[in-house]
């Protein structure tokens, strides 16, 4: 091979080692703009659900009101004469119930001082039902955190007399009541 030769055959070389790094380096900045692209809109996308949960988040009036009347509702089953429960025949298919509106470790004593299981179903203790939160009452709310509300309602029954009900309910996807307190 001639040196003209080779010395063309060295720049055809030389140019394509050249146009194949432009052509990579091309690429690989593609790959990261489009890498960043599809990252902001990943961020953007999770600040817009954080918005909406936060916006969730704040525990409202009627959150108040559905979350304890449909505690007492569940609280307070149908029974028959001899006071047997007509909708659940176990504690444990109460208990899964409750957990729509309340943390199970909630419900738990509830369940267990108003319930008894028998061979044949499951029955209620016939009594009163706890003192409650009154819907036509004021009451404070107070932010423990994002995700925590306390209610605290000062009532007056003619049976239980003064007390103090505080409601905690818990944000988590949904409003459940997590803790109930008297005073």
């Amino acid at each position: 091979m001639t040196k003209q030769a080779k010395k063309g055959l060295k720049w055809i070389i030389t140019s394509g080692i050249v146009a194949m790094f432009v052509l990579i380096g091309t690429v690989i900045d593609r790959e990261l703009v489009l890498a960043k692209d599809h990252q902001q809109i990943e961020l953007s996308t999770i600040k817009e659900n954080k918005e909406v949960i936060a916006d969730n988040a704040e525990l409202q009036h009627d959150d108040v009101i559905h979350l304890t009347s449909t505690f007492m509702d569940i609280l307070v089953q149908d029974v028959d004469e001899k006071y047997k429960v007509k909708s659940f025949d176990t504690k444990e298919e109460l208990l899964d119930e409750f957990e729509k509106v309340t943390a199970r470790t909630t419900a738990q004593e509830y369940v267990d001082f108003y319930y008894m299981e028998e061979a044949d179903g499951m029955y209620i203790l016939p009594t009163e039902t706890p003192p409650w939160f009154l819907e036509e009452n004021d009451y404070d709310m107070i932010k423990v955190d994002d995700s925590t509300v306390k209610v605290v309602q000062e009532n007056y029954t003619d049976l239980y007399g003064d007390y103090v009900l505080e409601l905690e309910f818990t944000f988590d996807g949904d409003w459940k009541i997590t803790e109930i307190l008297y005073n």
